[in-house]
């Protein structure tokens, strides 16, 4: 693909090994969750306003309606999880899961093919109804991967400081 500048495939391929290594279960710490969220809310907001310069109202209104939409489904996702927790060493054990890999390849696909629409002149980026589709889309993603993280933080939290426990639900 010769119109994707080759500077983009090595934050790809940083992200995409962070989505497979989550495919399996592992132990993590818990500064960590901080991590995935704040890289596709920076990935989503450079690539809205790299497109869109200037944000029309209802733009913003589709971002926060797929930014809550998202924390929603990524709470969601992640609560019947059986965790293990350690809050002493302030690490966590979870499942692998299939969810961020799918979120970062999503984004990554709609990203490019978002930039291609727009620079082939296909769509035009004053298109109003595409300024709302991609804001929705981002914040949706960006959603998922934060509401997932915000359940599985605020399970940590909740366990007792003691000694390492089992958490489900």
């Amino acid at each position: 693909m010769p119109h994707i500048p080759p500077h983009v495939y090595i934050p790809f391929l940083v992200l995409l090994s962070m989505g497979i290594s989550r495919c399996y279960p592992r132990t993590i710490r818990i500064g960590r969750l901080l991590i995935m969220p704040f890289l596709m809310v920076v990935v989503g907001v450079r690539g809205f306003m790299e497109l869109f310069p200037f944000v029309h109202p209802s733009s913003l209104l589709a971002g926060v309606a797929g930014a809550v939409l998202g924390i929603m489904v990524g709470y969601h996702h992640v609560r019947r999880w059986t965790i293990s927790v350690d809050r002493a060493a302030g690490t966590l054990s979870v499942p692998g899961d299939v969810m961020m890999f799918v979120i970062i390849l999503s984004s990554f696909l709609f990203e490019v093919c978002l930039h291609y629409l727009v620079e082939s002149g296909t769509v035009s980026a004053g298109n109003l109804l595409l300024q709302v589709a991609a804001a929705a889309i981002w914040a949706l993603f960006a959603g998922m991967s934060v509401g997932r993280n915000l359940n599985l933080s605020s399970r940590f939290f909740k366990a007792d400081l003691a000694a390492p426990q089992v958490l489900t639900r």
